[in-house]
């Protein structure tokens, strides 16, 4: 099993194209059409999202201790790990636990905006993330749906 250096995914190869983007495995980026080169931007942004849930699992971790109840910093910290696990590898499961992860944790941003600034930057990271995970092109690379070019 090789990996797809569009993607990063160890996925088997179906006619020379990978099982997850569906871009040819030997095409460099300069051969990429438009609508691969936004597949490619799309896979990459749900793996950045997944890195960012390995970050904020591992500072629950850390600032778990800092809590009278370190119990529900630890779930939120396991189901970030959950969740970069799905993601990393493009789990329809993941894409719909995600979607519905930002949801909630950018409504309980907005209901605490009075609180101060920092809830606004969690609004916009939700949203971002939303954005990265939640649009078309990256639901159909979950799906594995995407239209392969003639």
């Amino acid at each position: 099993m090789t990996r797809c250096k569009h993607c990063l995914s160890k996925a088997e190869a179906r006619d020379g194209r990978c099982s997850v983007c569906g871009i040819e495995l030997h095409k460099g980026l300069a051969d990429l059409s438009p609508q691969e080169k936004k597949v490619r931007f799309h896979a990459r942004g749900i793996r950045a999202v997944a890195v960012f849930h390995l970050i904020a699992a591992g500072m629950g971790i850390i600032l778990m201790w800092c809590f009278p109840a370190p119990l529900p910093m630890a779930m939120i910290a396991l189901i970030n790990c959950i969740l970069a696990f799905g993601l990393s590898r493009y789990s329809l499961l993941a894409y719909k636990a995600a979607t519905v992860y930002y949801f909630l944790i950018g409504m309980v941003n907005v209901i605490s905006i009075q609180r101060g600034a920092v809830h606004l930057a969690g609004i916009l990271l939700m949203l971002v993330a939303l954005y990265l995970v939640g649009n078309g092109t990256s639901k159909a690379i979950f799906e594995r749906t995407l239209p392969e070019e003639v």
